[in-house]
């Protein structure tokens, strides 16, 4: 409950934050927002995608894993950087909509998921020499990377459609819907 309780503030400060209020009344803030935000997801999804398909043996067979990987990190980090931005304005305009939520919390764990994972392992295997990495296990973490951003993407699309719930006790619950729940 003290999460929730901590989260729900947080949100509500977003909410009547000077972002908040300024992408929320503005008639073009939003969709110039959002725009941005979808074109940074797209450049990070090329750019994963495309070491993805390296590492899977689709495309670039020439290159290596690492050097694909090298000369793309500056656009995943960069596109990266701007998608967290653009979507922190996205969601200091809506926070406590997006606090119930079901759709956002998806995104959210994904997100963290897949950061966490670009960041350790998936970077640790896509810059060593292929030499060290077993094809397989090269195969794994393009497999997994691709699994844990399509989620992220899915999660946000999903935003929209998903209905909210409003019981206290079931946001501590990540995704589960409200008749799973029975107390």
């Amino acid at each position: 409950m003290f999460f929730a309780a901590v989260l729900k503030t947080f949100c509500e400060w977003c909410d009547n934050s000077f972002f908040g209020s300024a992408v929320r009344n503005s008639r073009w803030l939003f969709p110039f927002v959002e725009i941005f935000h979808l074109l940074a997801l797209g450049v990070l999804g090329g750019t994963i995608l495309l070491i993805n398909l390296r590492a899977l043996g689709l495309r670039f067979r020439r290159d290596p894993v690492s050097e694909v990987a090298r000369e793309l990190q500056p656009w995943m980090v960069g596109s990266l950087a701007a998608m967290l931005a653009s979507g922190f304005f996205l969601f200091s305009s809506e926070a406590l909509r997006m606090y119930f939520n079901l759709a956002f919390r998806l995104k959210m764990a994904f997100l963290v998921l897949a950061i966490l994972f670009t960041f350790t392992l998936y970077r640790r295997v896509t810059f060593s020499k292929e030499t060290r990495i077993s094809p397989l296990k090269l195969k794994l973490v393009a497999l997994l990377s691709i699994v844990l951003w399509s989620g992220v993407a899915l999660g946000g699309r999903a935003i929209g459609y998903t209905r909210q719930v409003r019981t206290e006790t079931r946001i501590m619950i990540l995704a589960l819907p409200p008749k799973c729940i029975s107390w």
